[in-house]
């Protein structure tokens, strides 16, 4: 797979992202129904921090992610545990929006490179940036799950 197909794919997969959340209220985001570990507006802030800090910690890019988003949405984090300045839907959706162009921008001409670190015995920055999109998708199918059993 070409390099500008894996920013395609990253694109229409956001562009699900997004669509899945078209409707949620602010409330919604944040219902935790019996049998879930997380809530939506968690799912959301993870597929940007996971994706991000993939890239930084084993691809060795600097691809930067705000220092309180890690403290959130970092895998083991839990809504549970949040205190202070937590992000709004909007904000969420802004940085969603903006991650893949970001990511682009970045990267670009870089995913043959070696990472920095084997991730899942992943050896290049593409095919860890690859994974991401499978992430994504997981993510996005808790998010639907979520949305289903969440009262308006």
């Amino acid at each position: 797979m070409n390099e500008e197909q894996i920013f395609k794919q990253i694109n229409m997969v956001r562009q699900a992202t997004l669509k899945t959340i078209e409707g949620v209220t602010e409330e919604q985001a944040d219902q935790q129904p019996e049998g879930f570990s997380n809530t939506i507006r968690w799912n959301l802030g993870h597929i940007i921090v996971v994706q991000n800090s993939l890239m930084a910690r084993f691809g060795g890019k600097p691809v930067e992610t705000p220092s309180h988003y890690i403290e959130l949405f970092a895998p083991g984090t839990e809504p549970a545990d949040w205190q202070g300045d937590i992000p709004t839907l909007g904000e969420l959706k802004q940085e969603l929006e903006a991650q893949p162009a970001k990511l682009k921008e970045t990267l670009q001409g870089q995913l043959e490179d070696e990472a920095a670190k084997a991730f899942l015995s992943l050896p290049t920055v593409g095919e860890i940036l690859n994974f991401t999109i499978y992430h994504e998708g997981v993510h996005t199918g808790t998010i639907k799950a979520l949305k289903a059993n969440t009262e308006v």
